[in-house]
């Protein structure tokens, strides 16, 4: 093959002039960057090669600096884009990374051996692969898993940091150290004078203070690389306590320290604010409720008045039932013995909406150790499997300390009567059994907008669960018993 990479013309010193040429195709190529994500591409420039395989990016701003791609049809080769950007890329499109060479660009030439180790590594590694799996014994398989960890993790680790120390005050120093996981444990502990451990939470510390030493993520030139995301929340997931307290403080010493830049502040903002309100992890609504609140609605200026105002009117929904709170009061809230369920067969209890017994506050006159309560409607199919397979939980729950509030949620003549002939028939008498005829407020201070719904309540009535399923009702308790 016969390199012709090309001069780099006068003029654009100030900008960016990188020159291209791809052998064996003629196609659009397009310049463009990584942006937080490895999935998020993001276009700067095109260009059409001509019938030599060549053609020329130029621009009179410098781009920002950071890891770029450039993009012909399905093929995809990385180049690094730091302080010099006028340089010239010469490759075939047979493969890209192998057949590269570069021209005035010592950084793309040294990120390009570490690229070449690194596919040497992976080919290793899935001959090993293959051989594990056809490895006859453990004592064989034990021995090529230490080889397969061994390339993971020394040998490759050991290049990259060869890299990093023999490329300093470049752009590519900055992005291979990103590339380092973060800093390992130390294997002593804190001692006081007599031998002592006086802080068996050093090691955990010592990781948390130090997630970041290889990953700056308040430095905007590390914006546009694939891994920001991923090491933002990796610390949020893997460094700190997962308690919600805990995950709404520290968002908010990241984010008070991103307000320094705007780029910054809305990516980091975005990305905690997404991640929390998309996750299924329960206690996580806690924590985009307070990242909306304290931070996106009054910071947030790119989103426009209606979606503010809908995020708004979501947290002012969920605040009151969030796992923690004080469970919100049911006002209204009417109960039927298990003498009137039965006496209501022949009686003009099921026509008359007001005949029960009120329950004040379901909180003070409620003891028990734990309290689910269940918001169902008796023409509901699904609610009717759902309240049998919570009532096999309560009978099981109750020597716990478990008590169970059934709400009906319709308040109908025709519903009542529905319901008293339900629970009759199915015999659910063993708890409490009510209803809230003159007043439905609860359901929005509980957010219900559909059944059924379980949340369960710890003796001080807090909230411990919501959303649950009967057997998580019994999991959680039992997790709590231990």
């Amino acid at each position: 093959m016969i390199l012709s990479l090309g001069v780099i013309l006068p003029g654009f010193s100030q900008g960016y002039e990188i020159a291209v040429t791809i052998e064996n195709i003629q196609d659009t190529v397009i310049l463009g960057h990584y942006y937080a994500r490895e999935n998020i591409f993001i276009a700067d420039d095109t260009l059409f090669l001509d019938h030599l395989g060549s053609g020329v990016f130029k621009g009179d701003k410098p781009l920002p600096k950071g890891l770029y791609f450039l993009k012909i049809g399905n093929h995809k080769m990385d180049i690094i884009m730091g302080d010099k950007q006028q340089f010239t890329i010469h490759s075939d499109i047979s493969d890209l990374i192998h057949n590269a060479r570069f021209a005035s660009s010592s950084e793309n030439d040294i990120f390009y051996q570490f690229q070449r180790h690194n596919l040497s590594i992976t080919n290793k590694i899935q001959k090993l692969t293959e051989q594990w799996i056809k490895a006859p014994t453990n004592e064989q398989k034990t021995a090529i898993q230490a080889e397969i960890q061994s390339l993971h993790g020394k040998e490759r680790i050991a290049y990259l940091s060869q890299a990093v120390n023999s490329n300093k005050d470049t752009y590519l120093n900055k992005y291979l150290r990103s590339l380092m996981p973060p800093l390992s444990t130390p294997t002593v502990t804190v001692t006081d004078m007599e031998g002592k451990v006086t802080d068996p939470g050093d090691r955990y510390d010592y990781y948390r203070d130090h997630y970041f030493d290889n990953f700056d993520i308040f430095d905007p030139e590390l914006l546009r690389t694939p891994y920001y995301t991923d090491r933002l929340l990796g610390y949020m997931g893997d460094a700190i306590p997962q308690h919600p307290d805990t995950i709404c403080a520290e968002t908010d010493k990241i984010l008070i320290k991103a307000q320094y830049n705007d780029e910054i502040f809305r990516c980091i903002l975005m990305t905690l604010f997404n991640y929390y309100v998309k996750s299924p992890v329960m206690v996580h609504e806690n924590v985009w409720v307070h990242i909306a609140e304290k931070w996106y609605i009054p910071y947030a200026t790119w989103s426009n008045f209606e979606q503010i105002e809908r995020l708004r009117f979501e947290v002012a929904l969920r605040k009151p039932c969030l796992v923690g709170k004080y469970a919100p009061p049911i006002e209204k809230l009417m109960s039927l013995s298990p003498e009137q369920f039965e006496a209501a067969i022949d009686t003009a209890i099921k026509s008359d909406l007001n005949t029960g017994s009120i329950i004040q506050d379901f909180r003070q006159s409620v003891t028990a150790k734990y309290t689910a309560i269940l918001f169902w409607d008796v023409g509901c199919d699904h609610c009717k499997i759902m309240i049998e397979e919570l009532y096999k939980v309560f009978e099981e729950g109750r020597d716990k300390g478990l008590q169970v509030v059934a709400i009906q949620v319709a308040s109908t003549k025709n519903s009542k009567a529905e319901w008293i002939d339900y629970i009759n028939k199915q015999k659910f008498l063993g708890w409490i059994n009510g209803w809230s005829p003159n007043s439905v407020k609860y359901m929005g201070l509980y957010n219900i907008t559909t059944v059924p719904v379980i949340y369960l309540l710890d003796d001080n009535k807090n909230i411990i669960g919501k959303n649950l399923t009967p057997d998580q009702v019994k999991r959680f308790i039992e997790a709590y018993e231990k």
